[in-house]
């Protein structure tokens, strides 16, 4: 078996992205100024957005029988995310409807899938040693196993956690690298400030901790020091999957063995570059592109 540099446990949508015309009220008919599709989910783009940066990665989910399936594995290996650990079961494959907003942070998400189609996913036992790393969300109970087996087999952790449930709290030991939202932070920890509520999980977990806000920039703590990255400023058209291209480019900048405050900004720059496009992968960015806005002046 070819050994990967990051195989990702997580579930795999196919995305269909209204563009508003204008702004959006509920219970109207409104005009869209574009519509587009294509693959999504938090570990599958950020899957997409390794092997796009040089990556070699593998994703370890299922899709449904459907031709949403179909295209969701198409998706991931015209990006070059090996598909050999999705598997294929009857029912309803993970479809989201996304609205995107140009020119807003904001941008909302309807999701459906059928549960069985998960239901009995397993991480297989082998590809724990052909791993260099392991990226799991808060999604799939089968990440739990998965975390378990990296980390007896001596790979590199990063959870990318958006609610605070029981499996997320089991998970977050086990990690290396704790990446957060800023809604996650507040939640787990009751504060409302984020710098602080960075340093009380890096404390609390003795883990590197990032705790992401889009636009307002992101907090880390290495249990040492706290710092603060700036996101890069853009003029968004969608900024979905941004935080997913984030994520991924973080963990690419980490097993080069970049600095932490290096590789987050990396992280920074790549999920800058993303905005350019509609959807979480239609604007992913080159490893030669994220290098050129990263030594770009801050104002251009």
């Amino acid at each position: 078996m070819d050994r990967f540099d990051v195989v990702g446990i997580g579930v795999a949508s196919w995305d269909m992205i209204g563009i508003a015309a204008t702004p959006p009220a509920l219970g109207r008919k409104q005009p869209l100024a574009g519509y587009v599709e294509m693959g999504g989910g938090p570990v599958a783009t950020a899957l997409a957005t390794l092997a796009r940066l040089g990556a070699r990665t593998a994703l370890v989910s299922a899709v449904g029988n459907d031709r949403y399936g179909e295209a969701i594995r198409a998706d991931l290996a015209r990006f070059g995310v090996d598909t050999s650990f999705v598997a294929v079961k009857p029912g309803s494959s993970h479809v989201a409807f996304v609205l995107a907003e140009p020119g807003s942070d904001r941008r909302t998400i309807w999701w459906h899938n059928d549960a069985q189609v998960f239901a009995d996913l397993t991480f297989p036992a082998e590809l724990a040693t052909k791993t260099r790393a392991l990226l799991i969300d808060s999604h799939l109970p089968a990440a739990l196993p998965a975390a378990q087996q990296v980390r007896a087999a001596g790979g590199r952790i990063m959870l990318d956690a958006e609610r605070v449930n029981p499996t997320v709290l089991e998970l977050m030991p086990l990690c290396d690298d704790i990446v957060v939202s800023a809604n996650f932070a507040r939640a787990i920890t009751g504060l409302s400030d984020l710098a602080r509520a960075t340093q009380t999980l890096a404390e609390r977990y003795r883990r590197i901790v990032v705790v992401t806000a889009g636009e307002a920039g992101s907090w880390a703590c290495d249990g040492n020091e706290l710092l603060y990255t700036p996101a890069f400023p853009t003029q968004p058209l969608d900024t979905t999957g941004c935080g997913d291209v984030f994520h991924g480019a973080l963990l690419f900048a980490m097993l080069r063995g970049d600095p932490l405050p290096t590789a987050l900004r990396f992280a920074s720059a790549a999920a800058a570059l993303k905005t350019r496009g509609f959807g979480g992968r239609s604007a992913l960015p080159t490893l030669i592109e994220v290098e050129a806005l990263m030594g770009a002046s801050p104002t251009s």
